[in-house]
């Protein structure tokens, strides 16, 4: 078997080469590193964009929702008003009606004292 005989000058040269490689891998990697930073550099901008629309349309959504709870009551509201005027406007409607008749013809008595009671009741159920 033969002897491989390493000298220090070749060592050297072995070691400066290995060295020499590492830096060359470590400088291809920075530019790969480089390009691909640069590729997703668009994607990047765009997630962040659109985390922020993502926020901007939760808190509006938000504000959505409160304005339709506050319509909703706006609503019940209303509708409760409609049928108290709808029941008062009746029962005005009556009574005018009843004293109409009354001063028409002196009658209605009995006419009057319903709207009477009706215009009561209504008064007192209202309050």
């Amino acid at each position: 078997m033969e002897q491989i005989v390493i000298n220090p000058a070749d060592l050297w040269q072995v070691i400066v080469a290995v060295c020499g490689g590492i830096i060359a891998l470590s400088g291809a990697g920075a530019v790969i590193m480089g390009i691909v930073n640069r590729a997703k550099a668009p994607n990047a901008k765009q997630d962040e964009r659109i985390a922020i629309l993502e926020a901007d349309v939760k808190k509006i959504n938000e504000h959505l929702d409160n304005d339709n709870n506050r319509f909703a009551d706006d609503a019940d509201r209303i509708n409760e008003l409609e049928q108290t005027y709808k029941a008062t406007t009746q029962i005005i409607i009556e009574s005018l009606q009843a004293l109409t008749s009354h001063a028409i013809d002196g009658n209605n008595i009995e006419q009057l004292k319903n709207a009477e009671n009706s215009l009561n009741k209504y008064l007192i159920n209202k309050i």
